[in-house]
């Protein structure tokens, strides 16, 4: 009974203690000084402005200002303080790789284009092409001719377009390609836009772009000009019903999904800061992307990713200290 009586006392002890507790003050992280500068990846330009514009009708008072300029040259805008976020399409540098806090929150694929003009558009899209034909063509090999690649005659030369900007495209295609993104040769253009016009006014033309430029997205219809080269996997000469994808654009994104599409023609697309975040602005933008903004991603053309790749993002985030 005796024993009884004590435990109760202490019990009552303990409860009086805990709530006479008092816990220190949580740590405040500071608030933006100014509007939140994103720069960086064209790839990542399109949803990252749906996300701002999802993001804002829940905090109308955070301000953004975000400028596309290519991934290469938004981390270096990044790294001189110039900007909050970076939109990272390519692999971070080894001398950046320690200096900044990455979130991966998408996938995209790039796709290579021609134009829609082009005198052997029939057999292109019958026949494909290898990655054989398209490494020398990117090497810039003059040798090859549109009616050589097809058994046709003919004179027409490839006129070859590669990003001239740093550009996490042309590192995935020389990916996919087997060679260095050094060693892609042709007429230099600067960003997807200059790419797509440049590709609609020469009927000769070849190049590529992150699918998302690709068509709109609000009606799902490829945009007009210019078309995506059906790729010939299996390399026997022809597109057979298993690679047949490239019709309609949820077909094409089943594939991407899938993997029936070529898997190293797709890549992670990151947001970065300078070190960890440091404000409660981009803290909160950032779980915001990482949780409910994911639900925007494959409307748009991109390929979400799984919940168990942004669960530590997300725990860092809620637990984030100045």
């Amino acid at each position: 009974m005796k024993t009884q009586i004590w435990i109760s006392i202490l019990l009552v002890l303990l409860l009086f203690g805990c709530k006479q507790q008092t816990l220190p003050p949580a740590e405040q992280l500071a608030s933006q000084n100014g509007p939140v500068k994103i720069t960086g990846a064209y790839a990542l330009y399109p949803l990252t402005q749906l996300w701002i514009s999802e993001f804002q009708k829940i905090h109308p008072d955070i301000k953004f200002e975000i400028q596309p300029i290519g991934s290469g040259s938004g981390l270096t805008e990044l790294m001189k303080g110039n900007a909050d976020l970076s939109m990272v399409s390519s692999e971070v540098p080894e001398d950046k790789d320690s200096l900044i806090w990455i979130a991966p929150v998408a996938r995209l694929a790039t796709v290579l284009i021609f134009n829609s003009g082009n005198p052997y558009l029939k057999e292109i899209i019958k026949g494909g092409m290898n990655r054989d034909d398209l490494a020398d063509l990117f090497r810039n090999d003059h040798s090859k001719k549109w009616g050589d690649l097809f058994g046709k005659p003919g004179k027409d030369p490839v006129h070859i377009y590669i990003r001239s900007d740093s550009s996490g495209a042309t590192d995935i295609l020389a990916r996919y390609l087997w060679i260095t993104a050094g060693d892609i040769k042709g007429t230099g253009v600067n960003g997807e836009d200059k790419m797509i016009e440049a590709l609609k006014k020469d009927p000769f033309a070849l190049g590529y772009c992150n699918f998302i430029y690709a068509f709109d997205p609000k009606i799902l219809r490829y945009y007009s000009g210019f078309r995506i080269l059906p790729l010939d996997i299996n390399n026997n000469g022809k597109i057979d019903p298993k690679e047949s994808f490239y019709d309609s654009i949820p077909s094409l994104q089943r594939a991407m999904w899938s993997g029936k599409f070529p898997c190293a023609l797709t890549r992670t697309l990151s947001l970065a800061s300078k070190g960890k975040p440091r404000t409660k602005e981009v803290v909160e933008f950032l779980k915001y992307i990482l949780t409910d903004g994911q639900k925007l991603v494959a409307d748009e053309g991109y390929i979400e990713l799984h919940r168990s790749e942004n669960r530590c993002r997300v725990f860092f985030l809620d637990n984030v200290k100045p």
